[in-house]
C-alpha cells in the first residue's frame, strides 16, 4: 500500500463529518493506515514533498505530500482510490521521511520507508 493515494473522508475532531482531502498511505497496519495529506497549498516545511510526476486521476494541480501531517486512519474512510505514486515521488517521500526524523535509518535507526 505504501504510495497509494486515496480520497479520504476524514472526521473533525468535533466528530462532525470533515471535507474529502487526499492522503498518501505511509504504512499499512492491516485495519488501519498511516497517511499523511496532500494538498496543492505549497509551503516550504522541511517535510513537504512536492510531487513532481503526478498522473493520478482527479489531480489537476500540482501537490505537497505534508510528512508532518501524520493520521492514523481506518481504511473504511477509503473512498476511492486514486492511484499510486511515481517511483520517482516515492523516492523522494521515503528520502525526506529517512533524512527528515531522528532515529531514521539514515541516522542509524530503524524507521525507514
Amino acid at each position: 500500500m505504501f504510495g497509494e493515494v486515496f480520497t479520504c473522508q476524514f472526521p473533525l475532531t468535533s466528530g462532525a463529518v470533515g471535507k474529502l482531502r487526499h492522503a498518501l498511505v505511509l504504512f499499512d497496519l492491516e485495519q488501519d493506515a498511516i497517511v499523511c495529506r496532500v494538498t496543492s497549498v505549497h509551503r516550504a516545511g522541511p517535510l513537504d514533498v512536492t510531487l513532481k510526476d503526478c498522473r493520478l486521476r482527479d489531480w489537476l494541480k500540482p501537490s505537497i505530500a505534508r510528512l508532518d501531517r501524520l493520521v492514523t486512519a481506518e481504511k473504511s474512510i477509503f473512498l476511492r482510490r486514486l492511484g499510486v505514486l511515481s517511483a520517482a515521488d516515492l523516492d523522494a517521500v521515503r528520502g525526506a521521511w529517512n533524512i527528515g526524523w531522528p532515529g531514521c535509518a539514515a541516522a542509524g535507526g530503524d524507521r525507514a520507508l
